[in-house]
C-alpha cells in the first residue's frame, strides 16, 4: 500500500533551524451544513473525487484514509491533502520552499512534512497515546499523499483522533476521516469547531 521511503519516524519539533510556531460565511460554520457538507463530500469520496474546488469560492478539505490491518497488527493511514495548501502552510512556519513533486523538492520536504503530521495529527487507540511513523509520500497533479502507520495495534476497541491539519492557516478547513476497522466502516468531519473526536468498535 506504501511506497519506500527513506524517512524516519516523524518527532513533533522544529520545522527549520530557527522555528516559529505556526500561528466564511457564517452559514456555512453551523453545524446543519457541516453535515449536509459531509454527506456531499463522502459521495464525492466514493466516486475518487476526493477533493472540490469551485472556483468563485474555494473549498479548502483535506481526506484520510484510516485501515487497521489485523495481519500486520498495524493501524495505516494515507492523507490526501491539496499540495499548494500544504505548501503555503509549511512555508508559513518557515520552511524553505518546497516546490513539492517537482525536480527543484527542497531537500528536507519529507522531514518537513513529517513533522507536521505529527503536530497536527495526534492519535490514542484503547486511550492509549500512539506515534505514526510517516513512511513517504506521493504527488499527483494538484494533491499530495502522505503515508503513515502505527505499529503494534493487534486489537483496535477504541480511537481518538485530533486533526488540525491547516486550520492554522484556512479557517473554512474540513478534515474527512474514514476508518475501515473490524469489519466496521466509519467517518469523521473535522474542523475548526471539532478538531477531536472518538469511535468505538
Amino acid at each position: 500500500m506504501y511506497p519506500e521511503s527513506t524517512a524516519g519516524p516523524a518527532r513533533p519539533g522544529s520545522f527549520a533551524e530557527e522555528p516559529r510556531e505556526p500561528f466564511s460565511e457564517e452559514t456555512m460554520k453551523s453545524q446543519g451544513f457541516w453535515l449536509t457538507f459531509a454527506g456531499l463530500l463522502l459521495v464525492c469520496v466514493a466516486s475518487d473525487a476526493v477533493a472540490v474546488r469551485i472556483s468563485a469560492h474555494p473549498f479548502y478539505i483535506s481526506v484520510c484514509q484510516v485501515d487497521h490491518n489485523p495481519d500486520s497488527d498495524a493501524l495505516e493511514l494515507a492523507f490526501r491533502i491539496f499540495t499548494d495548501d500544504l505548501e503555503q502552510a509549511l512555508e508559513a512556519m518557515g520552511t524553505d520552499r518546497l516546490r513539492l513533486g517537482t525536480e527543484r523538492e527542497a531537500e528536507k520536504a519529507d522531514l518537513y512534512i513529517g513533522r507536521y503530521l505529527a503536530r497536527h495529527v495526534e492519535i490514542e487507540i484503547n486511550d492509549q497515546r500512539v506515534s505514526a511513523v510517516f513512511l513517504g509520500k506521493e504527488v499527483d497533479t494538484d494533491a499530495i499523499w502522505c503515508y503513515l502507520e502505527v505499529e503494534n495495534i493487534p486489537l483496535l476497541n477504541t480511537m481518538t483522533m485530533t486533526n488540525t491539519l491547516l486550520l492554522e492557516t484556512f479557517e473554512d478547513q474540513v478534515n474527512l476521516v474514514h476508518v475501515n476497522a473490524n469489519g466496521q466502516k466509519m467517518s469523521l468531519v473535522f474542523n475548526g469547531q471539532h478538531v477531536k473526536q472518538t469511535l468505538d468498535f
